[in-house]
């Protein structure tokens, strides 16, 4: 370009590039227009601009005229422009951005040792100038003009460059904040349809599978939403990626994480979460918490109306069940035909949600609650196999690590008015087994002798059987603090294997056998008859039985004793 081009040009031209700024046209198309009017008004062959990259560590060509596209991808992706190389390798560019002055080069070729001579041959330049963009005092990229041929920058020439780079600076501070003003309308938008479509999933009730539902939605994303004991309350699409290509966020209630909400990431073309889809999912741990309040209030309410159902029915009379029942019926529950009576121990409340989660598909909804100290279940008859129930809900149990291990009691089928008798008995048979060390379901429609003495009513003959059997040897175990009663269960339970027995009680077995001499000396009976052996067992459970309803005395080696 000389002084031979006419102002009206010039002034032509800035204004295409300001009437562009009004415009919606995208930063890097007005990156382009201003590198192909630097050609068209100082006659360079070729043009390009360059911005530096998010981490400010090179410059990179963001706009161009002129400039094949494989030179453009060569210099950004090979041999970026590094903005911490100094001496005889720093690029013209990078020495213009840095000092914020005109750099000019004439002839390349009569530039010894020149570091980027070769992109320049491949390119097909031998003449180059580049022109910091400055904006408010502060260098922000560099507009550069190659030539074909040798040149020399006169003084004219590199003020019209720089003249033209202070207005690309203007019109890219334009440019990028109307793209700015542009993103943050767009985020508006969308965080506004994140809210209105998310509280209106929490308005229509749909709980926390809505929740999961609609982010996986907004986000395109496979979401999970599980509790702090990694029990999956909700989940859309979700195929268990691994634990690396997930983003977690905690939902919290009372300052407490009660859930948390997990969506999927990674993948070679994934790219990542935006920070209004990291609002959104914010947003949702809020809806979460208010779902999981809103269902906590209604567990809470029910499990309230449950147990004192279940309390009612358990201390009610023949003369009352009518009217227990019609009660029970308009609350929900028909408890009219034969219902199973199924006792688990021990019982907490993560026990009681387990449970509801897990006979929420009964075919006839089952009656559930805590009560002293046990979880209770009403299980309809025409429901299915209640020991097979209890079985699994056990194993569900252990599996999730709700209990490492749970002992469960199962009546037979009875009427509603039947089921205080059979209360008392499903917690006599976890009595009797409280000293397991394995789950295990009861089933008492399999007759056995203590099964049948559990359901006598009259603990006093039940004394009297095991006094006359055991008295003395039970004497003698209080005075001396002896443990012979103790040691005989220990070899009964293990099939009158001495040596075994030594093992769980950590004696010798000298020891085991000196205890079986002095308890036979003591009542009389000789182990190695069946019959006397047969009186012993029965003894000794019908002395822990007795001891079952004795409420200020706990079962076991001190009742036996």
């Amino acid at each position: 370009m000389s002084d031979e081009t006419p102002l009206e040009g010039w002034l032509g031209a800035l204004a295409e590039i300001g009437e562009a700024l009004g415009g919606d046209e995208p930063v890097l198309d007005l990156l382009d227009r201003v590198a192909r009017t630097a050609c068209t008004l100082l006659g360079y062959d070729f043009c390009a601009v360059f911005l530096p990259d998010r981490d400010g560590r090179a410059l990179t060509i963001q706009g161009s005229y002129g400039l094949s596209a494989d030179y453009i991808a060569q210099v950004n992706a090979s041999r970026p422009i590094l903005l911490d190389v100094r001496g005889n390798e720093e690029a013209p560019t990078s020495l213009a951005f840095r000092s914020g002055d005109v750099v000019t080069l004439e002839d390349i070729q009569l530039v010894p040792d020149f570091t980027w001579g070769g992109v320049a041959r491949e390119q097909g330049y031998r003449a180059l100038i580049s022109a910091p963009l400055r904006r408010s005092g502060t260098v922000v990229g560099a507009l550069n003009g190659y030539r074909t041929a040798p040149h020399r920058f006169d003084r004219a020439e590199i003020t019209l460059v720089t003249t033209l780079a202070s207005q690309v600076a203007i019109a890219l501070a334009t440019a990028q904040l109307r793209a700015q003003e542009q993103a943050t309308i767009r985020e508006l938008r969308r965080a506004e349809e994140v809210h209105t479509l998310l509280m209106a999933t929490a308005l229509r009730g749909e709980g926390v599978a809505g929740v999961a539902e609609a982010l996986a939605a907004l986000l395109d994303r496979a979401v999970l939403i599980e509790d702090v004991y990694h029990e999956v309350l909700a989940e859309a699409d979700w195929t268990e990626p691994s634990t690396q290509d997930r983003l977690v966020t905690d939902v919290t209630l009372e300052g407490a994480p009660v859930a948390r909400i997990h969506v999927a990431t990674g993948g070679s073309e994934d790219p990542g979460l935006s920070g209004l889809d990291v609002r959104a999912v914010e947003h949702a741990t809020v809806v979460t918490a208010l779902e999981l309040l809103r269902a906590r209030t209604a567990a809470e309410v029910e499990q309230r109306i449950r147990g004192s159902l279940v309390s009612d029915l358990l201390a009610s009379d023949s003369e009352n069940v009518n009217e227990f029942l019609d009660r029970a019926r308009r609350l929900g529950w028909d408890l009219a035909g034969g219902q199973c009576l199924i006792a688990v121990r021990p019982a907490t409340e993560r026990m009681l949600a387990a449970t509801d989660r897990f006979v929420a598909g009964a075919a006839s909804r089952p009656l559930a609650a805590l009560h002293r100290g046990d979880l209770v279940l009403v299980w309809p008859a025409q429901a299915g196999s209640a020991v097979d129930i209890a079985g699994r809900m056990i194993e569900t149990f252990s599996a999730t690590g709700i209990v490492e291990r749970a002992m469960a009691a199962v009546s037979p089928v009875v009427a509603a008015g039947d089921l205080p008798a059979s209360f008392s008995t499903v917690r006599g048979a976890l009595d009797l087994a409280g000293e397991r060390t394995d789950s295990a379901v009861i089933d008492l429609n399999e007759i056995t002798v203590a099964h049948l003495l559990l359901q006598l009513d009259d603990p006093r003959r039940l004394r009297a059987f095991a006094t006359a059997v055991l008295g003395r040897a039970a004497d003698y175990d209080r005075t001396r603090s002896t443990e012979l009663l103790h040691t005989a269960r220990v070899l009964v339970d293990h099939d009158m294997d001495r040596r075994a027995a030594a093992i769980a009680l950590h004696l010798h077995p000298n020891t085991v056998a000196q205890r079986v001499r002095r308890l036979e000396e003591l009542t009389g009976l000789d182990l190695a008859r069946p019959a006397d052996l047969l009186q012993l067992t029965a003894a000794l459970t019908v002395s822990q039985i007795a001891a079952l309803h004795q409420p200020h005395r706990a079962p076991g080696r001190s009742a036996a004793r």
